[in-house]
């Protein structure tokens, strides 16, 4: 068992850029933040943001106005219209990358709502249901590629849940007695569940109870029809989580967002497995120029390679909602500095030549597609073609022009 301290925001962060006129973040170095969308924070809540994730795309999609929108790169698409509003708990992507699944708590309802926009399905109801993970597809049979939710237990406490796309049947209740009540979840790429729980103090200790626990693929599997599994079950990793209103597994690490009960301004911390699961600051939220606000809904979708500096778009992506329940609300969308040489298109840390021949070969040739797109774009047109080997081969030869920076060390792209 291992106990890590209340977290300290001590980490060397710098100034992130003003989002707009209400909102800003100090930012770890080495990431950059972008404002997507500002909502109406006044508005009833059965209105404001109720939901977010991410297509297999990485396009956000986002409960919110009575809504269920996928803002694709074509353009929006309602999928789903709900009149009256209904106050939402959570949206999370099936695995298949098909459907998303809807949970709200006006109704108790769970719904699922396919991207051709065809419309929500009633598929399940759990009281007062919270957050909605699926299980890897590699994960144990019974619970590869289920859906599992958080909520209203049978107990005074409550519950995490199997969905089992039935409204009207009873649903197999995994594990028991989360006090004081329910909050986030998410799995790991092994089917390792991590659950965070949620509220100020125990019912039964009158102490802070906000703690991380884990289980196994083969605890989860092991409780399908033969009872639930106790909170204490779990391999505890953390006390004093302070307000987390979700999580999510990213490239090997816990995102979490941090409504900022403790440290008295919003936050996405990250969690470290390999640093004994303590945490620290990504992200801490400034509004109207004053550290403050919340940090709500979180998804994440991974890239082909880490989300670490450098790594551009290519390491994936975080999309956060926040907001201070008042008059700001919005979601911002955060990504690693993309770090790289211009015209070092065959990546082996050197500019000359044989990167022409790679760009000749990749257009004509069938040659091999470019690990950097942008380093391959030797002229900053925006565009590979011909052009590109000309103007390198210009540079190196003719005495043109160098390529745009960043050249000729390696540099973050510019904005």
């Amino acid at each position: 068992m291992k106990l890590c301290p209340v977290l300290l925001l001590v980490c060397a962060v710098s100034q992130g850029a003003i989002l707009n006129a209400q909102a800003s973040y100090e930012l770890r170095d080495g990431y950059r933040v972008d404002n997507l969308f500002d909502y109406d924070a006044s508005a009833p809540l059965e209105m404001q943001v109720g939901g977010l994730t991410l297509s297999t795309r990485r396009e956000p999609i986002v409960s919110e106005g009575g809504e269920i929108r996928l803002h694709s790169e074509h353009g929006l698409v309602v999928l789903a219209s709900f009149r009256p509003g209904v106050f939402g708990s959570f949206l999370a992507l099936d695995p298949d990358g098909a459907s998303v699944w809807f949970g709200e708590s006006s109704q108790q309802n769970i719904y699922r709502v396919p991207l051709d926009a065809s419309g929500p399905i009633l598929s399940d109801r759990i009281a007062l249901n919270f957050d909605m993970a699926f299980a890897p597809h590699n994960a144990p049979p019974g619970i590869a590629g289920r859906g599992f939710i958080s909520g209203l237990g049978t107990s005074p406490e409550n519950s995490l849940w199997l969905l089992d796309d039935d409204p009207e049947g009873e649903n197999d209740e995994i594990i028991s007695h989360i006090s004081p009540f329910s909050g986030p979840i998410a799995f790991d790429e092994v089917g390792n569940l991590y659950l965070v729980t949620s509220g100020l103090t125990d019912r039964k200790t009158g102490g802070t109870s906000e703690k991380l626990v884990r289980f196994s693929p083969a605890q989860l599997a092991g409780a399908l029809g033969n009872g639930a599994l106790e909170l204490s079950d779990g391999e505890l990793l953390c006390t004093g989580m302070g307000g987390y209103y979700n999580i999510a597994w990213l490239d090997g690490k816990l995102y979490g967002t941090s409504l900022g009960f403790q440290t008295g301004m919003g936050s996405i911390d990250v969690i470290a497995p390999a640093m004994g699961f303590t945490r620290r600051p990504l992200a801490r939220l400034s509004l109207h120029g004053t550290p403050g606000g919340s940090m709500l809904y979180l998804a994440a979708r991974g890239g082909r390679e880490g989300f670490e500096p450098g790594r551009g778009h290519y390491g994936g992506v975080l999309l956060a909602s926040y907001g201070n329940y008042v008059d700001v609300s919005g979601i911002s969308r955060f990504t690693p500095e993309l770090y790289f040489l211009r015209g070092d298109v065959n990546d082996d840390a050197s500019v000359d030549l044989s990167d022409a021949v790679s760009v000749i070969a990749y257009l004509f040739l069938d040659g091999e597609n470019p690990r950097l797109a942008e380093a391959s774009d030797i002229n900053a047109d925006g565009a590979i073609d011909l052009a590109d080997a000309v103007y390198l081969l210009n540079f190196l030869y003719r005495g043109g022009p160098r390529p745009p920076a960043p050249f000729p060390k390696t540099g973050a792209a510019r904005r």
